[in-house]
């Protein structure tokens, strides 16, 4: 009998997981802890998902989220450093954000533009 209920439990939890892999949470829906101000324009963020979620979905949604700090924060542009990744029942990554005003700065081609992150994020719905 207990082999019986196993499978639709089963079948339950991996559909629950699925549908949790595509939803993008913003700022505005962001726990305490997953934004932390280390100095005036140095955030930490994080992101999680479920362990379903491709690495590289995640980072779209870590940029993003970054992106919309960057713009929030009166900021036009950002860089990532510092990254902690966790693997577990859950995915998620935290990282360093830097941010800036104004002109790009000169050189650092790892900088990212927060309205074109914006943008792109709206074109891939």
């Amino acid at each position: 009998m207990k082999a019986v209920y196993k499978a639709p439990i089963m079948a339950c939890l991996v559909t629950l997981a699925a549908c949790a892999t595509g939803q993008y949470q913003s700022l505005t829906g962001a726990d305490k802890d997953q934004v932390e101000q280390l100095k005036e324009n140095v955030y930490r963020v994080e992101y999680r998902v479920s362990s379903f979620t491709s690495q590289e979905q995640l980072d779209t949604y870590l940029r993003r989220r970054c992106a919309e700090l960057t713009l929030r924060e009166g900021y036009d542009f950002f860089h990532l450093a510092q990254r902690a990744d966790v693997l577990a029942l859950s995915r998620r990554t935290s990282m360093t954000v830097t941010m800036y005003k104004g002109k790009k700065p000169a050189g650092a081609d790892d900088v990212y533009d927060a309205k074109e992150i914006l943008a792109e994020s709206t074109q891939e719905r």
